[in-house]
Formats: C-alpha cells, sequence, structure tokens
C-alpha cells in the first residue's frame, strides 16, 4: 500500500508537519503548516512557497518535517503569521507540540 505524496499544505498539516525553510548561509526558520494553510490556502504546494532570507538573497530550500515533540530540541522557535490591517507580519513564538 503506498502512500499519498504530501503535496499540500493541507495533507501537511493533517500530518502535523513543520515547513523547514533554510537558507545557504545558514539562517534557518520553522513554520507549521496549519499557519501557513490559513495565510495561504490548503491547496498550496509547501514545497513551492517564496521565503526571503534577512542576511543574503539566496535560493532557499523548502524542507517538510513530521513533528514529534520527544525527538524536538526544547528552543524551537517558530514563525507565525498574523493579520494587521490587512497586511500579513510574522512573529516569533516557542514551538509547543
Amino acid at each position: 500500500m503506498a502512500h499519498e505524496p504530501i503535496d499540500t499544505l493541507g495533507k501537511a498539516t493533517r500530518h502535523n508537519m513543520l515547513v523547514k525553510a533554510e537558507c545557504s548561509c545558514g539562517n534557518v526558520r520553522y513554520c507549521r503548516s496549519a499557519d501557513l494553510m490559513m495565510v495561504y490556502g490548503g491547496g498550496v504546494d509547501p514545497l513551492k512557497l517564496k521565503f526571503d532570507c534577512n542576511r543574503c538573497k539566496p535560493d532557499i530550500r523548502i524542507t517538510l518535517l513530521e513533528v514529534h515533540p520527544e525527538h524536538l530540541p526544547k528552543r524551537l522557535m517558530i514563525h507565525k503569521p498574523m493579520k494587521v490591517d490587512g497586511k500579513i507580519t510574522w512573529y516569533t513564538e516557542r514551538f509547543r507540540g
């Protein structure tokens, strides 16, 4: 029995996944797939999302991570979107699985 590929934010959210955006300069950001789904929609391919690096302008590599709280660092910080006056603002919070 083959598993379906996780090719949408909706499927990633059902699997409680994190989206990891990693820059070649070493800058790494984690976002909950559920938070991204609320902004971009459930049908969007998470591997095609556009992220910027505040240190440089490289190509960003996107990875999906399945969340297992017992195997994650205790100080993992995630980036969460919030709409303010019709604009999306991102803020950082400590990850709570």
